[in-house]
């Protein structure tokens, strides 16, 4: 459960991620729903950096820690665990079978997904355009990589899927506004989408292509609000479904352009080296 929602807290991180030298600090609050039952209150921070090509995002929360560098030139991601100081290195190739994409029963957002609402507001000084997009995800191909999941885990998930509406406040005059769908595009014509994903331990399928669909936006999501709900039926299915939907609000606190050192995007001395 914990894993998951680091992988969607990633997820919301790279909605923001810039293609100069620049540094994103994002906020995100996760509460209500699947997120009330671990107990606390989850507010991971995710500060994304980006220098050419490559980029690094790195997520603190009470849960734990995660860091992720993609290379688009050198076409590798590194997920970098602090806990166990591992680092693990995937490319599209090897990563090919951590998402299903087209599997039966998945949904995702397509270019056409994401609409503008007409609605405008100004966040913090930078005014924003809203849109908005929905997907629905089947949790039975949410499967953490490498691991097997039990037959009878996996019979409680059948039929289960989870509905997401957003919202995104989206600026094409924050700093790197004009160079982040370039980027966006760059990482999803590589096929980085289910890569990223995968890095983080638990794929979630469509990334691939939600990246595509946030890319075409051409400026900075500022502010994005979901809203996810339970479909399905059997035991577990209820039980979701009765702790209620779980939102999600993730911010964009400061963005800085100053200039960022190569080896942001290096493995830290120290680390094991794990290639897959």
């Amino acid at each position: 459960m914990k894993r998951w929602l680091m992988t969607l807290a990633m997820f919301v991180a790279c909605s923001a991620a810039l293609r100069a030298d620049v540094t994103v600090v994002q906020t995100t609050t996760i509460e209500g729903g699947m997120a009330a039952m671990t107990g606390q209150t989850i507010t991971p921070t995710t500060t994304t950096r980006i220098k050419g090509l490559k980029s690094r995002s790195d997520v603190d929360s009470e849960m734990a820690q995660l860091s992720v560098i993609a290379d688009l030139e050198a076409k590798q991601v590194i997920a970098l665990d602090p806990a166990q100081k591992t680092a693990r290195i995937l490319q599209p190739a090897s990563a090919a079978g951590t998402v299903k994409d087209s599997a039966p029963g998945v949904t995702g957002p397509g270019l056409d997904s994401i609409k503008p609402t007409g609605r405008s507001q100004v966040i913090d000084g930078v005014k924003c355009e809203e849109y908005t997009f929905s997907t629905t995800l089947n949790m039975s191909e949410m499967n953490p990589t490498g691991s097997t999941m039990p037959p009878e885990a996996k019979e409680m998930m059948k039929g289960i899927s989870i509905n997401i509406n957003a919202s995104m406040w989206v600026s094409r005059d924050a700093p790197g506004a004009a160079d982040y769908s370039a980027f966006q595009k760059a990482a999803a014509a590589s096929e980085f989408g289910p890569v990223i994903s995968g890095a983080s331990g638990l794929p979630v399928p469509n990334f691939d292509r939600m990246m595509k669909a946030i890319g075409s936006l051409n400026g900075v999501p500022y502010l994005t609000e979901m809203t996810m709900t339970i479909q399905g039926t059997g035991q577990l299915a209820d039980m979701m479904q009765q702790a209620g939907p779980m939102h999600i609000t993730s911010k964009v606190k400061s963005i800085s352009t100053d200039s960022i050192a190569d080896d942001a995007f290096k493995v830290p001395q120290g680390y094991t080296v794990v290639k897959h």
